[in-house]
């Protein structure tokens, strides 16, 4: 009763956390009702008697009794099922820090604060937005931590509840990711990782309490290489984006080697800005005359040269042919060429000059700068030294290799400085997601790089390159455990397989089926005779093609459990395996040297060696092979490559994913 007669602030926190507390145990629910209804109303009340109240008890017991309340509601609010701000991981782990700390405050004094905020600034580095953790909010209570009035309380309260729900959700992102790929995917099957250990909350009070704020989020970072590359490069990027970022490439034609043009120039300082072109330092002792420029200008002229006397030649002879004996007219021709397509005549005709506007007499050095053509810039010349920086962009970007600018490399050329800094944020978010507890052994296939690698010990120790699903038929994301290989497989069509690309080619003839090795089967497993199927209503029938040299599958598959039917397998399509960009596939994964890897597979397995590997596929008959140790499997997706923990590639999007999480990166909470 002595609470209820005494008026003020003080007076509702005391009987807001006396409702709040008994009808939490109780289950009152009226008292509920009268604890909601009354607090605004007392909070509006002054009265002398709230400084005696204030005098009884110090703020951080006021804090602290309110803090309590707050959880109290919120334990009740996830006990009912009812929705929580944030994830219910997050809400947990708040009440679970401040319950082990009997509601105590921890953000008292301004230096913890701050370590905090210099922490969550941090977190830009990461690819995350420290706005996205009430940076400027807990910039602003700073002030406010020495204002022990009662009327600071209520404030003061919210700014302790937002600086710890800040440093939980930050250990909560860099742990497992801010974007929910669950949410995105729904194919995906990564478990999250278990706060637990993170957010652990005497480990929590102790890195606030010690100043050890930015080494517990270093801690929860990925321990991975790969996440340290990933860091490296937006950094990197991020300068070049404060430099001025580099120029683009205007539409154009396809610039090849040799070539003289404006674009040249602007496509050599693109590719000096990010490092692939290096401008050359030439031999001390080497020929003036021949530098790169001069190299192609020459190869241009005599190129030029050659083009000329052979059409003058071709109209020359054409011209006279009937005015002269047939045992004259080589020699006279021959004459007439050398006195007409001498090199000074080549370009001295204004004719050809306009014809081959690029190219310059190839005379001497000297006579480069000094003919009566205008001078050439050597930047506007695409010399071999810039031919070799466009190769490595292009193999990087995992283009054709070609060494020409045509519309695939102007279009990754042209793909801004802020992009890239998206990409690699985007990517950042997919590490956190993938690289917390990778099992030392596992077959990683990288959707997106066309590749797969077997690691043992942490330790990658065999790689190749694969074919992943078209755009319209990914290769889901998800992770499995290898636990059987098939030898000289057997294939059933997929239904949509058949419906899309068989069926119309069965129709169109029906020797395809025997062509490719293909038996109808009915529902119960008989052989039908393909003539007497109806190919527009085929109704439950089975295409099943036999094992063979030209089967899809090849000589084996690599199996394991997935509601995708999808799988790694052999191909007799090895010569897709050269091609830069390989999504071929209806979304199984073909592999090149795909018996080398079923032989480091069943390396565990008794009785499997290489030898009894190969005796089996020369009997042609299908036979499964259970591995005797299961091997993790991980198909991920992602578009940077970590080329090394400095340095990192862009790789292209092939299933357009990057936008989708760049979106709910930004997303503000």
């Amino acid at each position: 009763m002595i609470v209820l007669s005494v008026q003020g602030r003080s007076c509702m926190v005391l009987l807001s956390e006396w409702l709040w507390r008994f009808a939490a145990v109780k289950g009152y629910w009226f008292v509920l009702a009268i604890s909601v209804a009354a607090s605004p109303a007392l909070a509006q009340e002054r009265n002398p008697n709230t400084e005696a109240l204030g005098k009884m008890l110090d703020s951080s017991t006021l804090i602290a009794r309110e803090i309590e309340v707050q959880m109290v509601a919120l334990q009740l609010d996830v006990a009912e099922g009812r929705q929580v701000s944030g994830s219910r991981q997050l809400t947990e782990a708040l009440i679970g820090f401040y319950e082990q700390r009997q509601y105590r405050p921890v953000w008292g004094e301004a230096d913890r604060l701050q370590k905090l905020i210099e922490a969550l600034e941090s977190l830009a580095d990461d690819g995350l937005n420290p706005e996205d953790y009430q940076v400027e909010h807990l910039r602003h209570a700073l002030p406010l931590l020495s204002d022990d009035s009662i009327e600071a309380i209520p404030i003061r309260v919210a700014d302790e509840l937002r600086a710890t729900n800040a440093y939980l959700r930050a250990l909560y992102h860099l742990y497992n990711g801010k974007v929910d790929p669950a949410g995105l995917d729904p194919q995906w099957n990564f478990e999250l990782q278990d706060m637990a250990p993170v957010a652990d909350g005497a480990r929590v009070a102790d890195s606030i309490e010690s100043g050890q704020i930015a080494q517990l989020f270093e801690q929860t970072r990925p321990q991975h290489a790969t996440y340290r590359s990933f860091k490296a490069g937006l950094q990197y990027y991020r300068q070049l984006a404060d430099q001025g970022g580099w120029p683009s490439l205007p539409v154009g034609a396809t610039l090849k080697p040799c070539a003289v043009d404006p674009q040249v120039a602007v496509l050599r300082q693109r590719l000096r800005v990010t490092g692939e072109y290096v401008d050359p330092v030439l031999p001390m002792d080497a020929d003036a005359s021949q530098t790169p420029a001069e190299v192609c200008l020459i190869a241009n002229a005599k190129t030029a040269a050659l083009a000329l006397s052979s059409a003058a030649a071709s109209a020359a002879g054409s011209s006279v042919a009937d005015e002269m004996s047939p045992t004259m007219r080589g020699s006279e021709n021959a004459s007439s060429a050398d006195s007409v397509f001498t090199e000074e005549a080549v370009f001295s005709s204004s004719s050809s000059a306009a014809s081959f506007s690029t190219m310059v007499p190839p005379e001497s050095a000297s006579s480069v700068q000094s003919s009566s053509a205008a001078p050439v810039n050597p930047d506007e010349v695409f010399d071999e030294y810039l031919v070799e920086a466009v190769k490595k962009f292009q193999r990087e970007q995992y283009l054709e290799v070609d060494g020409a600018i045509g519309p695939a490399t102007r279009a990754a050329l042209n793909i801004s400085v802020q992009s890239r800094i998206d990409q690699i944020r985007v990517n950042l978010d997919r590490a956190r997601w993938l690289l917390h507890n990778i099992p030392p052994e596992m077959l990683l296939v990288d959707v997106a790089g066309f590749k797969v690698t077997y690691f043992k010990n942490n330790l990658p120790i065999w790689n190749s390159r694969v074919q992943v699903g078209m755009a319209y038929r990914t290769t889901p994301i998800f992770k499995s455990e290898i636990n059987y290989i098939t030898l000289n497989p057997t294939w059933t069509v997929p239904p949509t397989i058949l419906r899309k690309d068989v069926l119309p080619k069965v129709r169109k003839d029906i020797n395809y089926l025997r062509e490719h090795n293909i038996r109808v089967l009915d529902s119960s497993g008989k052989e039908l005779d393909p003539a007497a199927v109806d190919w527009y209503k085929p109704g439950n029938v089975t295409l099943r093609q036999d094992a063979g040299d030209d089967a899809a599958l090849g000589k084996a598959v690599i199996r394991f459990p997935n509601s995708h039917a999808v799988y790694l397998h052999d191909t007799p399509h090895q010569k897709l395996f050269n091609k830069s960009q390989r999504a071929f596939s209806s979304g199984c994964i073909r592999v090149e040297r795909a018996l080398e890897l079923v032989e480091l597979l069943l390396a565990e397995t008794p009785t499997w060696d290489s030898a009894a590997i190969a005796k089996s596929l020369a009997t042609g008959k299908t036979r499964n092979v259970t591995l005797a140790k299961r091997v993790p499997i991980l198909l991920a997706y992602w578009t940077v490559d970590a080329v090394s923990e400095t340095q990192i590639a862009f790789k292209p999007d092939i299933y357009a994913r990057d936008a989708i999480v760049l979106k709910a990166l930004n997303k503000r909470d």
